[in-house]
């Protein structure tokens, strides 16, 4: 194989992995201000992607504009599980949230599969070079998230109940309020990271199955550090490229949770990750 061939292989595994990386900062941002882990997240960005298709079918909108609505709708769709949902259960267990998350995840993906049944439909893509594209945006939301996170007072806010919840509520943060801004940002990351995958693995009710790598990401980049998420999303995509290159196909989607086991035995936090110590 020549070089020009393992360059792009390797390009396209960043694409991949920039979309597992968007995923992981989702799971990330809301375990951060919650401390649980949505396992929603796939079905909440396969649902709205399909809003945004509908509008593409139904009105012959432009692609903007069904991007810009697929992800209005994934706001209003995490603003109104948490509310309506997350918010009761916020005196149960993280045990108890990922449960009920997880039920969720169901209960969306079998609605979606009423609404739009479970075939496979072709989703257009915004970039005549998809791989650079998708690198591209991925990498400019990013970069936007940074700027939330770093110089916006709900980023502030955001940090400090990551950090000591009690401590941000002695300051007169909302944490209520911050759990509300989590789920709705990573909904928003969610929903453009639908529309960006989209394309590239067609939109079908199962699609939200992405989800699992996105969290395989973000536990390789140690799971809390948004820095390790994206790490850990662009190892994980160019494993899986260049995987079947050397090794036999059949075990193609095995290596980079071997990859993840081999670093969690040697690093238990993970790359970017710090493992929490308590004094007994």
């Amino acid at each position: 194989m020549t070089w020009a061939a393992v360059v792009h292989v390797v390009v396209s595994g960043l694409a991949t992995g920039s979309i597992y990386a968007l995923m992981a900062i989702s799971l990330v941002i809301v375990y951060n201000a919650t401390r649980t882990l949505n396992f929603a997240q796939g079905e909440m960005l396969m649902v709205s992607t399909f809003v945004g298709w509908t509008v593409l079918r139904v009105l012959s909108a432009p692609l903007i504009v069904a991007l810009l609505v697929a992800v209005a709708a994934s706001a209003l769709l995490g603003w109104l599980l948490e509310r309506l949902i997350i918010r009761h259960a916020i005196s149960a267990t993280h045990f108890d949230v990922l449960i009920i998350t997880l039920g969720l995840s169901l209960v969306l993906r079998s609605a979606a599969g009423i609404a739009w049944t479970h075939d496979e439909f072709p989703f257009p893509s915004f970039f005549g070079n998809r791989s650079l594209g998708i690198i591209g945006a991925s990498l400019a939301l990013m970069l936007a998230l940074g700027a939330l996170f770093r110089w916006t007072r709900l980023g502030r806010a955001m940090r400090a109940v990551a950090q000591n919840q009690r401590a941000a509520r002695l300051m007169g943060i909302s944490v209520e309020r911050v759990y509300s801004a989590s789920w709705v940002i990573a909904s928003m990351v969610g929903a453009v990271a639908g529309v960006l995958i989209a394309p590239v693995i067609f939109l079908s009710s199962k699609m939200g199955l992405v989800a699992i790598n996105g969290f395989t990401a973000a536990v390789l980049g140690g799971f809390g550090s948004m820095p390790g998420a994206v790490i850990g999303g662009m190892l994980l995509g160019v494993l899986e490229n260049l995987a079947p290159l050397y090794l036999p196909a059949s075990i193609k989607h095995s290596v980079p949770f071997l990859v993840m086991i081999t670093i969690l035995l040697v690093r238990p936090g993970g790359v970017l990750g710090r493992v929490a110590r308590r004094k007994v």
